[in-house]
């Protein structure tokens, strides 16, 4: 069972319920949609196709990894609702805010796509399923940088510092997890370093002090 990082300074830090936590998380998720979908299905201007560089070809594209990709969306939420303590949820949301406006503000000045690969006929049934509805909810646009990783390193940073003795664990699961932004054909790896940065940029800014916890 995990339990909150006991340090000594932030002992007189307040629970959020569960309640609480959800709500804020889920608002903050809805608003994050819905400036995603409206930048993707309205680009600025015409949206250039990301190239694919050495490392996207090494890894290439594998039906299955659908799992893994929808794996990883779904961590950050799972993730976001267990860091209980007021001060680095609250770290922790605006680090995920300021890192997302960012990456929109990025979306609409340089808009950038993708070309998606055909859904095969020879997937089985649930795996073609997973791939439809992933082309159903998201876009061909907005892919630099990606913010399928701008949110999951940002939660995970903001879990760590709530539970650091499960920080190597969760490390390595986003990094196993990661390759599969690439692997499904919806980022190239340069997406990926892009997306890493301004997570990096809004724990910075915004909350420093979640960064000073790992320690």
């Amino acid at each position: 069972m995990l339990h909150p990082n006991p340090h000594p300074t932030r002992s007189a830090n307040k629970d959020v319920p569960l309640r609480n936590r959800a709500f804020l998380i889920a608002a903050l998720a809805l608003v994050n949609s819905a400036l995603y979908v409206l930048s993707n299905a309205n680009p600025l201007r015409e949206p250039i196709v990301m190239p694919h560089n050495t490392v996207d070809l090494a890894l290439g594209w594998h039906a299955w990894t659908i799992w893994p990709y929808w794996l990883l969306l779904a961590l950050a939420p799972v993730l976001a609702l267990q860091i209980r303590e007021a001060s680095l949820l609250h770290a922790t949301l605006r680090a995920y805010a300021l890192a997302l406006l960012t990456n929109l503000a990025i979306w609409l000045a340089w808009p950038t796509k993708i070309v998606r690969h055909a859904i095969a006929d020879t997937l089985d049934p649930a795996t073609a399923a997973a791939w439809r509805l992933l082309y159903a909810l998201d876009g061909t646009g907005n892919c630099f940088p990606s913010g399928h990783v701008t949110i999951p390193l940002v939660i995970a940073t903001g879990f760590c510092a709530q539970y650091p003795q499960a920080r190597r664990w969760v490390w390595i699961a986003i990094a196993i997890l990661l390759p599969s932004v690439v692997t499904t054909g919806q980022h190239s790896s340069w997406d990926i370093l892009g997306g890493a940065a301004t997570a990096a940029f809004g724990i910075r800014v915004a909350s420093p002090d979640l960064l000073r916890t790992l320690r």
